[in-house]
C-alpha cells in the first residue's frame, strides 16, 4: 500500500512540474529545411542507384526481404523527390507533412527489411549518407524524434 502511495505521489509530482509532455518541433527555416530535403533527394537516389547497381542478388531465404528493400528504396527515393519539390515551391511544415510522414514510413519498413538481407558496404554507405540528412530534417517535423541509426544485423 505504502508503495501504491509513494508511486502515486512521484507520478502526480512529475505531472504538476510543468515539465512538457514532449519535445518542441524545432523553429520551422524554410531555406534550412527545403536545402536539407535537397539533400536527401540526392542521397536517396545515391541509394537506389547503388541498390540497383551493386546489390547481389539475394540468397535462399532472403528472396521477399530483399524485393521488399527493393521496393521500399524505390519508394524512398520517390518521396524524397516529392518532399523536395514541395519545399522548393514554397510548401510550409503543414503541407509537407504527409510526405515526410510518408518518407519516414518506407524508411522504417526499409530498416527493417535491410536487417534481413546482406547489403554491399556502398550501399551501406549510401544509407548512412541518407540517415544522416534525415536526422537533421527530422526535429523539424517530429518533436519525439530520435536518431536513426545504422541497422543491425
Amino acid at each position: 500500500m505504502t508503495r501504491l502511495l509513494v508511486s502515486t505521489a512521484l507520478a502526480a509530482a512529475l505531472f504538476a512540474s510543468g515539465a512538457p509532455a514532449h519535445a518542441e518541433l524545432a523553429s520551422w527555416d524554410q531555406a534550412k529545411v527545403t536545402a536539407l530535403a535537397k539533400q536527401l533527394d540526392t542521397a536517396a537516389q545515391a541509394l537506389y542507384d547503388s541498390f540497383y547497381k551493386d546489390q547481389p542478388k539475394p540468397t535462399v531465404g532472403q528472396e521477399r526481404a530483399y524485393y521488399r528493400l527493393k521496393q521500399d528504396i524505390r519508394h524512398i527515393k520517390n518521396d524524397a523527390r516529392q518532399l523536395s519539390r514541395e519545399l522548393e515551391k514554397g510548401e510550409g511544415r503543414d503541407a509537407t507533412q504527409p510526405s515526410y510522414d510518408d518518407l519516414m514510413m518506407g524508411v522504417r519498413r526499409a530498416q527493417d527489411n535491410a536487417a534481413k538481407v546482406f547489403t554491399v558496404k556502398d550501399f551501406q554507405d549510401k544509407a548512412g549518407a541518407a540517415r544522416a540528412v534525415l536526422n537533421q530534417l527530422s526535429p523539424y517535423y517530429d518533436a519525439n524524434a530520435k536518431p536513426l541509426e545504422p541497422v543491425k544485423r
